[in-house]
C-alpha cells in the first residue's frame, strides 16, 4: 500500500507539472516489471517451503510470505499473464526468462494447493493454447472437456472443503434474500453470517453439512460477496465495468492491452472460489490493469489542463493523506502487537492501559475489540469485557466471540442469556465440543440435572471430526458425570 501511495504521488507531481509524456504507457515496462519481479520471487519462496525450508505456517505447507494459499495463489495468478511482456520481447533470452517465469509461477500455484489458483491458471493457459494451436472447433471443444474435468478433480481433491463452500453459499443465498437489491452493506458478512448458519441448523437440524461448518470469515466468492454487500445493483455495476472494460480493449487492441485483460480474467476467475481482493496486491494490479485498458480515455481528459490539475491535486492530497495514515496505523499495529504479547507471557494487567489508549485508534476493528475483551476477561473485569464484547458483536457473528460473551453473562450470573450465547455457538459450529461443555457446567450452576444429563449424552454420543487428547478426556468426564447423575436419581 505503501509503495501504491508513492507511485501515486510520482505519478501526480509529474502530471502537474507537464514532465508525463502522453505516448507513455502508464502500466509499461517498470510496472509490468515490478510485478513479473515481485511474483516470481514469491514463487520461489513458495517453492522453496515446499521443499522444507523457511517454513513459516504450521498448517499450510506453501503460503510464500502469507498466512495461507489463498493469498499467495491470488496475488500469483494476477501477476502471471504479466510474464507476457517479456515473452514478446524481442530478445531472445529475455523471452527465456519469461517462459521461465511463467513456469515457476504457474507450479508455485498448483504445490500451494490452492483450488482456485489451478483453476484460475489453466483457464488462462487455455485461453492463450486456443489463441496460438487450437484453430479447429473440435479442439476448442476438446478444451473446454479438460477444463470441466479438472474443475471436476479440483472438486473431489478436497472434496469435503468444497462442501463446506457449498453451505456458506447456501446460507449467504439466504442472506441474500433478506436484502436482494441494496444488500446488508459494507462489512456485512462477518456481522452476519455466523448468525445465518446458525439458523440453517436450528431449521435443519444435523446432516452432513454439520460436521463441514466451521468459523467463517469470507464467502468465498467475490461476487456473492458484492450481492451481501451491495445487492443486485451493486452486481449490476460490477457487470457494466466489465462490459466497459472490454469495450475500452475492443476499440484499441494490442499486446499490452491484452495483457492486462488477462490478468482481470485471472483474478474473475480465481474470484469464484476464493477472496483475492482481501490482500492488497490484487487491488493495485486491478488498478493497473484498468488503467492500461483506458488508457486513451485517460490522456484525453488529462488533455484539459483545467481537469487534469484537479484531478492531480486531489490524487496528491489523497496520496499524501493516505501515507500519514497509512505510518499512523502502522505504529498502533506495531504498539498493538507489543501489547498484546506481553498479555500472553501473563502481564495482560499491565496491558489494560495501553488498549485503552489504543480503542480510540482501533474502535471500528472487531479483532482488536475481541482481543481486547478476552483482555478483561482474564483479569475478571466481567462488566467492562461484556461491554467490548457486545459493541465487537456489531461488526462480528463469531463462534469464539459467542463463548465469550456467554461467559461474561454466566460470571454475572445471567444465566439465561449466557444460556443464549452458548447454544448460538453450538448451533454455528455444530460439530464442536466446547459449548456443549460449557453449557453442561452452565446448568450444573443452576442445578438443572435433567438438561445436564441431556448435555452430557449429547457429548458423548456426538462424533469427532477431529479426535483430539481433550475431546477424549472431554468425553470421559461426560461418562462420569451421567453415571453420577444417574446413580443420584436411583437413590432418590
Amino acid at each position: 500500500m505503501f509503495a501504491l501511495l508513492v507511485v501515486l504521488v510520482y505519478e501526480a507531481v509529474n502530471l502537474l507539472f507537464g514532465r508525463w509524456n502522453k505516448q507513455s504507457e502508464m502500466g509499461k515496462s517498470v510496472y509490468g516489471f515490478v510485478i513479473v519481479v515481485s511474483c516470481f520471487l514469491q514463487a520461489i519462496f513458495g517453492v522453496v517451503q515446499f521443499f522444507g525450508f523457511f517454513q513459516v505456517s504450521t498448517t499450510f505447507g506453501v503460503t510464500g510470505s502469507f498466512d495461507n494459499p489463498a493469498g499467495f495463489a491470488a496475488c500469483l495468478c494476477a501477476g502471471f499473464p504479466f510474464a507476457g511482456f517479456l515473452l514478446s520481447d524481442k530478445n531472445k533470452y529475455i523471452r527465456y526468462v519469461g517462459w521461465m517465469t511463467g513456469f515457476v509461477i504457474a507450479v508455485a500455484v498448483v504445490l500451494s494447493q490452492s483450488r482456485a489458483g489451478i483453476m484460475s491458471i489453466a483457464f488462462i493457459c487455455l485461453i492463450l493454447l486456443n489463441m496460438k494451436f487450437f484453430h479447429k472447433r473440435w479442439m476448442k471443444c476438446l478444451s473446454l472437456v479438460c477444463f470441466a474435468l479438472l474443475l471436476s478433480g479440483c472438486y473431489w481433491m478436497k472434496k469435503d472443503s468444497a462442501d463446506g463452500r457449498l453451505l456458506i453459499w447456501r446460507c449467504s443465498a439466504d442472506m441474500i434474500k433478506d436484502a436482494p437489491w441494496f444488500g446488508h452493506g459494507v462489512g456485512s458478512f462477518e456481522a452476519r453470517y455466523m448468525d445465518y448458519q446458525a439458523g440453517y441448523f436450528r431449521q435443519h437440524g444435523e446432516n452432513h453439512y454439520s460436521m463441514l461448518a466451521d468459523n467463517v470469515k469470507h464467502p468465498f466468492n467475490e461476487y456473492v460477496g458484492v450481492l451481501l454487500n451491495f445487492g443486485f445493483v451493486g452486481l449490476l455495476v460490477i457487470l457494466a465495468m466489465i462490459t466497459l472494460i472490454t469495450y475500452c480493449y475492443k476499440t484499441h487492441p494490442c499486446l499490452e492491452k491484452r495483457i492486462a485483460l488477462y490478468s482481470l480474467i485471472s483474478i474473475g476467475i480465481f474470484s469464484f472460489f476464493s477472496y483475492p481482493f482481501t490482500y492488497p496486491f490484487t487491488w493495485i494490479v486491478t488498478l493497473l490493469c484498468i488503467v492500461i485498458l483506458t488508457r486513451e480515455y485517460i490522456t484525453e481528459i488529462l488533455a484539459r489542463s483545467m481537469i487534469k490539475n484537479v484531478i492531480c491535486i486531489f490524487i496528491l492530497l489523497c496520496s499524501l493523506g493516505g501515507v500519514y495514515k497509512l505510518v499512523e496505523r502502522v505504529m498502533a499495529e506495531k504498539e498493538w502487537g507489543k501489547v498484546s504479547g506481553l498479555a500472553l507471557y501473563g502481564v495482560s494487567g499491565k496491558t489494560l492501559p495501553a488498549y485503552v489508549g489504543l480503542e480510540r485508534e482501533f474502535e471500528n476493528n472487531p479483532y482488536f475489540l475481541y482481543n481486547y475483551a478476552a483482555i478483561l476477561l482474564e483479569n475478571k473485569q466481567y462488566e467492562e469485557s461484556l461491554k467490548v464484547a457486545l459493541k465487537c458483536r456489531k461488526y462480528w457473528a463469531d463462534y469464539d466471540l459467542e463463548l465469550m460473551i456467554g461467559e461474561n453473562y454466566q460470571e454475572l450470573d445471567k444465566h439465561e442469556l449466557a444460556e443464549k450465547y452458548y447454544d448460538n455457538a453450538s448451533m454455528m459450529c455444530p460439530s464442536r465440543f466446547l459449548p456443549l461443555h460449557k453449557l453442561f457446567y452452565l446448568y450444573k450452576d443452576v442445578g438443572n440435572r435433567e438438561r445436564m444429563l441431556d448435555v452430557a449424552k449429547s457429548i458423548i454420543d456426538k462424533p469427532m471430526k477431529i479426535k483430539t487428547s481433550t475431546i477424549r478426556m472431554m468425553k470421559r468426564e461426560m461418562k462420569r458425570e451421567q453415571t453420577r447423575l444417574l446413580t443420584e436419581e436411583n437413590f432418590e
